[in-house]
């Protein structure tokens, strides 16, 4: 495994400012400072950065300070857009209220650093418990996602597995349409192609995706009509 910090932010957002920064490293060590210079120094060494929604939040903020130290947003791992694939069971994991960290202390960085890095490692945990075609249909469908990505390079994990239509109507049969048109779902839309597949694999009728996946990945509800709303005209045993 690689070299992984957590860390959060707290901006403020009209003027764009970063107020407060929280780290914690794989080793413990702290950060808890509203100094850039800081930030940047006990980033040193470090090939994986993740947290809470980095993606759409705090790198954006930090963003400059992660060039200079040369490491590639593509090594970002998001603990938010990876809960829904491996906790997709209602209710949700306990550290999670929506799209937030369940937090003791309100706008504490440090506080939320460390819960992203036991809510990572329990992610983790919960990929490994996975049977191998859902790991395979998990990675080729987001090994080239930002968020996404560097999770599975951290745990260097990869698949020999080239033909992931295949794959996934083994695992869903009789769970999705046969004719529905993976190729096109597949090319267009496979972050909600994973987060229904998540879904529909709990077996758990009263699961439903959480409401900031709908709203920031909008064709969900569109994939799942595909798959598992739309009958179709040849007959399937789904369908039937």
């Amino acid at each position: 495994m690689e070299t992984i910090v957590f860390f959060d932010t707290e901006i403020n957002i009209k003027t764009g400012m970063i107020l407060d920064i929280g780290g914690i490293k794989q080793n413990g060590s702290l950060l808890h400072s509203s100094s850039i210079t800081e930030f940047v120094s006990f980033m040193n060494g470090v090939t994986t950065i993740c947290g809470h929604n980095i993606i759409n939040h705090d790198l954006k903020y930090v963003k400059n300070a992660i060039v200079n130290l040369v490491i590639n947003p593509s090594n970002c791992v998001d603990t938010l857009f990876l809960s829904p694939l491996l906790f997709p069971l209602k209710p949700y994991h306990a550290l999670i209220k929506d799209d937030k960290l369940q937090s003791d202390e309100l706008n504490n960085p440090l506080n939320d650093s460390i819960k992203a890095k036991d809510l990572f490692f329990d992610e983790v945990a919960a990929f490994q418990k996975l049977d191998e075609q859902m790991k395979n249909i998990f990675y080729l469908l987001l090994k080239d996602k930002p968020g996404f990505a560097a999770f599975f390079k951290f745990l260097n994990f990869s698949s020999t597995e080239d033909t992931i239509e295949k794959i996934i109507h083994e695992k869903f049969k009789n769970e999705i349409c046969e004719h529905a048109n993976l190729s096109d779902i597949i090319s267009k839309m496979p972050i909600e192609l994973s987060y229904c597949l998540a879904t529909i694999n709990t077996n758990d009728r009263h699961s439903i995706t959480p409401a900031w996946v709908q709203k920031n990945f909008q064709n969900v509800d569109q994939v799942m009509f595909l798959l598992r709303n739309n009958p179709c005209f040849e007959g399937c045993a789904f369908c039937n």
